[in-house]
């Protein structure tokens, strides 16, 4: 599998699937009130500034990354992320920015709430647990392939880790097909 892999939704949002080290990572490349935003989907870059600055950084620096920007007519230069990409080593750095973080994370999630459906962030995340199941079937056929078949306990957890997540996408399609009497194109 390539380390950069990408998918248009539509004109204003494209899923992104990054290797970095020997974990996938995924975001969201959105345009928000004319402005190309980079957002991290995955909790361990969200739970962890750091480890998302390292890889957001290397993103930023991949070629094929840089072509596919390219091709959708993104202006690099223009382009933003959702996490703060400076270091913040300093202690008075902390200091005077600290409320201006609090509040840009909040507006960008409004923003982010104000420009996204529930139903498209249902979809998003139907996406995202189709690519896992991708992945763990790419594990499962190499297993296979390799003579490792469901006799093995550690093959029985790859098929249940993939069970796990079609029943996951059932069920949110189930909860998407349900509107509860207001319109389908709703925002939050």
């Amino acid at each position: 599998m390539l380390e950069f892999t990408f998918e248009i939704i539509d004109e204003a949002k494209i899923n992104i699937q990054y290797k970095y080290g020997s974990q996938f990572f995924n975001f969201n490349l959105f345009c928000s009130n004319g402005e190309w935003k980079l957002h991290p989907f995955d909790g361990i870059l969200i739970e962890n500034r750091e480890m998302c600055r390292l890889v957001v950084s290397d993103l930023l620096q991949n070629k094929d990354f840089h072509v596919m920007l390219a091709k959708e007519k993104i202006v690099l230069s223009r382009l933003r992320t959702t996490v703060n990409l400076q270091s913040d080593d300093s202690e008075e750095f902390e200091r005077d920015h600290r409320w201006d973080d609090r509040s840009s994370q909040n507006d960008e999630l409004m923003d982010y709430i104000e420009n996204h459906s529930f139903e498209e962030v249902l979809e998003l995340e139907k996406q995202q647990l189709g690519a896992r199941v991708d992945f763990f079937q790419q594990i499962i056929q190499r297993m296979f392939m390799e003579g490792i078949g469901p006799e093995d306990p550690d093959f029985r957890k790859v098929q249940s880790l993939i069970k796990i997540y079609k029943d996951t996408i059932e069920s949110l399609g189930d909860i998407n097909g349900h509107h509860f009497g207001d319109h389908p194109r709703k925002r939050w």
